[in-house]
């Protein structure tokens, strides 16, 4: 079992990435008060409070993103690293497992950094 730690990990991304990608990707658009709609001053209150409730949902995403980024990377290379006391197989499906995770991260930082601020 501590042979295959590094596979354990990768497993626990994949899996945990199913619910923590959505997660981020909603989670900016719950908080702010007209629920994504930007061009939406009434529910903000003004066009101040709606920009910054947008760059905080600008923040959510792309930290988010970038972090599971980062950590889908140091898995990868910790599965590499490992690839000689880790079965074959294993080893390519959790690799295609993170890079779908990865791809999935890659859209959600899209989305948060091209945020369209015009009506």
């Amino acid at each position: 079992m501590t042979k295959n730690r590094p596979l354990l990990f990768a497993v626990i991304y994949i899996v945990g990435s199913i619910f923590i990608g959505p997660a981020i990707a909603v989670a900016g658009y719950v908080i702010t008060p007209a629920n994504g709609d930007y061009c939406d001053v009434i529910a903000h209150g003004s066009s101040g409070q709606r920009d910054r409730d947008y760059a905080l949902l600008e923040g959510i995403q792309t930290t988010g993103s970038i972090i599971m980024l980062a950590v889908g990377l140091v898995l990868l290379i910790q599965l590499w690293m490992n690839r000689l006391r880790i079965n074959s197989l294993s080893l390519v499906l959790t690799n295609i497992g993170i890079l779908v995770m990865v791809t999935g991260y890659l859209l959600v930082l899209r989305a948060g950094l091209a945020a369209n601020s015009s009506c």
